[in-house]
């Protein structure tokens, strides 16, 4: 593992990268004009932690990262000139000059990090970043839904800190040169505003848009998720997800989708209904005799429906109430037990709610960006069998546009909008076990998406006055 130093590692910011560093498995040397506190400070982490002057600690990392107060931004690169001559140096100094901290101040050189880059001479490499993160948001150790604005000249040196950020949980963009670090620096006045203005805390930046002819992903790794238990109502999914996460060795990384049965999210929503408590109404068992069904469990499929769509033997095909057209509601009487009598079970109350409960707690457990999907397994219109489907989502666009995108011979695509949720639910189908195996939960790896903190899977329907058949 790579060793970093961070020289004002007992500030604010330095402390909470030296924290997620070390958390990360990388050695690390917190550095200080007061070598004792550095060596207190890194006392209270776990991991290889070590503290010592400025110019020992940076001498003793590979990468060097800068994390003090711009008043003291001349003599410390003074300080550790000598021990950094060959290395890279990470200068997330921002030119902030109180009582005016809210107001952009740039130096004569343009900005810090090419003040920087004169200092330290020809031999060290400059990356400029970590302008844009707070220091709170960032010793929190949950994953940050913001993005990190990287400048530098040195093409390879700003590729190994954006390999740091991602090591971190952290997005990253290569914005140019070390003199664009000047947007970056200015914009921390900007967030200072916004903060103050709208009484927020850790304003960020976040890069929105959609990748043009974005590549598919080279190879995609689909694993179940072995050593879950037969879930009960209340318990805590999440943290069972977490825990045999960990058992299994492998951590989740940035960009990983969790693919989640429905079986048992409603299971632990406690979504489970005796059938001998339901009364069905005079509809429901006209319904139940076509269909030649329990009056009980139509009434049911009826009570979760917008409306009952098609009736025939053995099948009731149902708008749901989420919008979704399928069959019987989705109600599920395999592998339910309830009090030792026949039950059934319902979707959960509101899936893509469901699936962004779970994306909170696995960010928070492992401080990676990720995607969650609730699946259950639906059939499709004309084709026989089912496959998996997106019934809830958080974290990703369900959908990835590419319309105006030119295909091989420079052709505007006219019409192709993939289901990406869909696709990844129905990948993740292959490992996850419908019968006796077990295996409610796969995690899907190297799959191409767009994030998103907004979209559910509502996206993916189609609205009534475009359903081609009726």
């Amino acid at each position: 593992m790579t060793s970093f130093a961070i020289i004002g590692g007992t500030g604010a910011l330095g402390a909470a990268l030296a924290g997620r560093l070390a958390s990360a498995g990388h050695k690390v040397w917190v550095g200080s004009r007061d070598a004792a506190k550095a060596q207190a400070f890194a006392a209270t982490l776990s991991g290889d932690v070590h503290g010592a002057g400025i110019a020992e600690a940076a001498g003793h990392g590979e990468i060097v990262v800068l994390t003090v107060p711009y008043a003291a931004h001349a003599d410390t690169l003074a300080q550790i000139h000598p021990a950094v001559q060959g290395k890279i140096v990470v200068d997330t100094t921002v030119p902030l000059k109180p009582p005016k901290v809210g107001t952009v101040q740039l130096p004569a050189a343009g900005c810090a990090a090419v003040e920087a880059a004169q200092a330290l001479g020809p031999d060290v490499k400059v990356v400029s970043a970590l302008q844009t993160i707070g220091a709170e948001k960032l010793g929190s150790g949950a994953a940050i839904d913001a993005d990190v604005l990287v400048a530098g000249d040195d093409a390879e040196a700003v590729e190994a800190v954006r390999a740091m950020l991602t090591g971190l949980g952290l997005r990253s963009w290569h914005v140019g040169p070390l003199a664009n670090s000047a947007a970056a620096e200015a914009m921390t006045s900007l967030l200072i505003q916004i903060n103050r203005r709208y009484k927020i805390a850790q304003a960020g930046v976040k890069i929105t848009g959609k990748p043009k002819d974005a590549p598919a992903a080279a190879s995609v790794s689909i694993r179940a998720l072995p050593g879950l238990p037969l879930f009960e109502p209340g318990q805590d999914l999440a943290s069972a997800i977490a825990e045999a996460v960990r058992a299994s060795g492998e951590p989740l990384q940035p960009g990983d989708v969790v693919v989640v049965a429905q079986k048992v999210v409603s299971k632990v929503e406690d979504r489970a209904v005796r059938i001998d408590t339901v009364e069905p109404g005079a509809e429901a068992r006209e319904a139940a005799a076509r269909a030649e069904k329990d009056p009980a469990v139509v009434q049911l499929i009826a009570t979760e429906a917008q409306e009952l769509m098609r009736v025939a033997p053995g099948v009731i095909i149902t708008r749901h109430r989420t919008g979704h057209v399928l069959a019987n509601s989705g109600i599920d009487a395999s592998n339910v037990v309830c009090g030792g009598t026949e039950s059934v079970l319902l979707w959960p109350q509101d899936p893509d709610a469901s699936a962004r409960r779970l994306r909170v707690a696995l960010e928070a457990a492992f401080g990676v960006r990720l995607a969650v999907i609730v699946s259950d397994s639906l059939g499709r219109a004309w084709r026989m069998g089912t496959t998996g489907h997106a019934i809830g989502s958080a974290g990703l666009k369900p959908l990835r546009d590419r319309r105006g995108e030119a295909d091989l011979f420079g052709r505007e695509l006219q019409a192709t909008v993939i289901g990406v949720a869909d696709e990844i639910a129905s990948a993740a189908s292959l490992v996850i076990g419908e019968a006796a195996e077990g295996t409610p939960v796969a995690i899907v790896r190297g799959a191409t998406y767009e994030a998103d903190e907004t979209e559910g899977v509502g996206e993916i329907l189609r609205p009534l006055d475009k359903d081609l058949f009726r």
